[in-house]
């Protein structure tokens, strides 16, 4: 299956007394007033994001309101300042991605030389949006135990209204490992991913198709009702991923993950633990090209998973590849016996087979079929196998920042993700059935997925409540399965 589709850059033009949040960004809104609670009006406003060191100014109006939209995520330091008040600090403001956290602040009556810090923490509930969400930073993807191949995908299942986690379609078809969930009891192809704002779904909505390192992502929003109309095309969770950025410290990770069948717990019923291993290994790396306006980030993640799996089925015993089918219920009858319509005929004696009657065709496939190695009545499984089903996956993120001005940010991203497998077959290159796979009945051979995804994003704030955005990407799935032995 081949999928290569292109977005053209949407254009959005907004203006609001208050900020609302695009996609990929996010707001701050607030209201500044005396002790006595009266609104103080032109209030100077400076926010910084304490990483980058950028900062962003307002006036507070007749009301004593401010509003910063279309803000990166990051921490804030928010700083009030009014000639005949004490200067007021607010350090530690976190605003996410599709948020719009509010920080009120009350000034004393002073010196502009002095200052007074507040600390206080974000509100539990958010008064200024309409939407349910939930945000899922860094730090929850990290000390959070997650399944298949520590897919961010997996803490969905915390968002209230989402049934259990659940994997589709085979090991050849999803071998990125989407996971998918119902959500307020709509069909789990009502959801839609974004990275950044750009489509990361198939063509036909079945599954996700990148799946970025649990180590590259920032922050993940899944918001379940009442979002904005420039989300679209959902009716269950829209997911809203956000990679990590640069700031103008140097700073990067090296992460490994791994066990083998010595840490696994033997089958229950099969008793032994099939041979295989996973390993997931990588670095992370982003800083400063140019201070204050300039920033890189890349990573890049490398999974050996090697699934081991068991396989049980029937198959001939010694005596009946020679024809001896006296143990067996079922009456074996000569086929040149009888009449056409299959009355008269004359069973084998003894319910054998004698030995010139057996096809040299069936001798020869059954040479190749393993002899049974599990003690079982007639009819019943006899025959087991563990085997590992071998994968390998290499992905990398690349994301530049560029705030141009005070009121132009670019920001540009690449990701690429390949996982290669290969499942063989119970006999190897003579076939045999797949009941070990996830679904019971897939099928053995080899397959590779191949994912780009990019994503442009070009913001120009004409005021605090006047936004321009235009965003466009690109995201390309191939995907090849051969069946083999």
């Amino acid at each position: 299956m081949l999928r290569a589709s292109a977005w053209v850059a949407v254009f959005a033009l907004g203006c609001a007394a208050g900020a609302r949040a695009q996609a990929v960004k996010g707001g701050l809104v607030g209201n500044i007033a005396d002790q006595s609670g009266f609104a103080l009006p032109g209030v100077t406003v400076t926010i910084t994001e304490v990483n980058t060191n950028i900062s962003y100014s307002a006036i507070t109006n007749e009301s004593g309101n401010y509003v910063f939209s279309n803000l990166k995520d990051g921490t804030y330091r928010v700083v009030a300042e009014l000639s005949g008040f004490k200067r007021v600090v607010r350090e530690g403001v976190e605003v996410p991605v599709n948020a719009t956290p509010r920080v009120d602040l009350k000034m004393e009556v002073g010196a502009v030389e002095e200052s007074i810090t507040v600390v206080g923490e974000s509100p539990l509930l958010q008064t200024d949006r309409a939407d349910t969400s939930r945000i899922i930073e860094s730090v929850h993807l990290a000390e959070v135990p997650l399944g298949f191949n520590r897919n961010f995908q997996g803490m969905v299942i915390t968002v209230p209204g989402a049934l259990r986690i659940q994997r589709p379609h085979s090991d050849f078809f999803n071998a990125q490992d989407s996971l998918s969930a119902n959500v307020n009891g709509q069909s789990r192809l009502a959801n839609n991913v974004q990275i950044e704002g750009i489509d990361d779904n198939h063509r036909t909505g079945l599954l996700t198709t990148l799946i970025p390192s649990a180590e590259a992502i920032e922050t993940v929003n899944i918001s379940t009702s009442a979002y904005d109309a420039e989300f679209g095309r959902a009716g269950g969770a829209i997911t809203n991923v956000t990679l990590k950025s640069g700031t103008n410290s140097l700073k990067g990770s090296v992460f490994v993950f791994g066990n083998n069948e010595k840490t696994n717990a033997p089958g229950y019923f099969t008793h032994t633990a099939p041979p295989g291993d996973y390993l997931q290994s990588g670095f992370t790396l982003g800083g400063p090209i140019q201070h204050n306006s300039l920033f890189f980030f890349g990573d890049y993640q490398h999974i050996r998973d090697n699934a081991g799996r068991t396989t049980r089925s029937v198959i001939p015993p010694s005596a009946y590849r020679l024809g001896d089918f006296s143990a067996s219920p079922t009456r074996i009858y000569d086929p040149l016996t009888g009449n056409p319509d299959g009355t008269g005929r004359t069973p084998f004696p003894n319910n054998v087979i004698p030995a010139d009657r057996i096809s040299p065709i069936a001798r020869a496939i059954l040479a190749n079929v393993p002899q049974p190695n599990v003690d079982a009545a007639p009819g019943l499984p006899n025959y087991q196998v563990d085997y590992a089903r071998v994968k390998t996956t290499d992905s990398f993120d690349t994301k530049l920042n560029w705030q141009a001005s005070q009121r132009d940010q670019i920001s540009a991203r690449l990701s690429f993700l390949r996982p290669k497998l290969v499942d063989p077959a119970e006999f190897g290159a003579f076939g045999g059935s797949k009941q070990g796979s996830p679904s019971g009945n897939g099928f053995s051979g080899t397959g590779t997925d191949t994912t780009y995804s990019t994503g442009l994003n070009y913001t120009r704030s004409w005021s605090n409540t006047l936004v321009m955005e235009a965003r466009g990407g690109m995201n390309y799935f191939h995907n090849e399965a051969l069946a083999g032995g």
